[in-house]
Parts: C-alpha cells; sequence; structure tokens
C-alpha cells in the first residue's frame, strides 16, 4: 500500500456547524485489491460451503451465497482507493475522535458518533 493520502472534510449533523475531519485515503496496488476480493469472495463462498448441510434450504442458500460471492469480488476489485483513517470532531457533542475505516472511498458518506450516537455526515472539502 502506497503512504495514504490525507484529505480535509467535515462532518455535520442535522442543527449543527460542521466541523473539520481529516480523511487518509491509500490508493491499492493490483495485487492489494486482487487479495480483498478473493477474501470478500471467499467469505461468502466459506458460507456457501456451510449451507450445503441445511436441509432444504441449501437448494437456496448456497446459489445465493455464490453469487453474492462473486459480486463482492468483483466490487473489491473495482475500489481502486480505500478510507484507512477517519479522524474528526463530532459537531454536536465535540468529541474528538477516530470513526470506522475501512470503508470504500466516496465524496460523502454517514458515519456514527460513538458519545452522542449521532448520525453525522461527512463530506470532503477538497481532492487534489
Amino acid at each position: 500500500m502506497i503512504e495514504p493520502e490525507v484529505l480535509d472534510a467535515s462532518l455535520t449533523a442535522f442543527g449543527s456547524m460542521p466541523s473539520h475531519a481529516e480523511v487518509s485515503v491509500a490508493r491499492l496496488t493490483p495485487g492489494q485489491r486482487l487479495t480483498r476480493g478473493f477474501r470478500g469472495a471467499g467469505t461468502f463462498w466459506a458460507i456457501a460451503g456451510a449451507c450445503i448441510f441445511i436441509p432444504g434450504l441449501h437448494f437456496v442458500l448456497v446459489p445465493g451465497f455464490l453469487l453474492i460471492g462473486i459480486v463482492t469480488g468483483v466490487m473489491r476489485v473495482r475500489d481502486a482507493e480505500t478510507v484507512v483513517r477517519v479522524h474528526g470532531v463530532c459537531p454536536r457533542c465535540k468529541f474528538e475522535q477516530d470513526f470506522t475505516a475501512g470503508n470504500r472511498f466516496a465524496p460523502t458518506w454517514r458515519l456514527d458518533c460513538r458519545a452522542c450516537h449521532n448520525h453525522l455526515e461527512l463530506a470532503l472539502t477538497d481532492r487534489a
């Protein structure tokens, strides 16, 4: 993984002033993307393998999880960037924290504050 790029973003909550946040985004090499794809697909394929032993339902569950595995694998291979870290201050309760990372990279997405349990909207303010 190449050194993560730090981007400026803003956190907003309904009825509050936006606060500053930093988003660390890493570009993935083709090998890392392929590994992520196989790991995502393999998880659902393992579940499909376990569902073989469920009488009756295995006719639906096994093909379903095999298909979900393929879709998940393709989606993960297509992700060129991933969010490594999101750090900011909740605009409601002013609690400084690291938010859950590992999301696919997008210009905006929703986060939850661990302290006040409000739904926050994260939006990038710049993109070089």
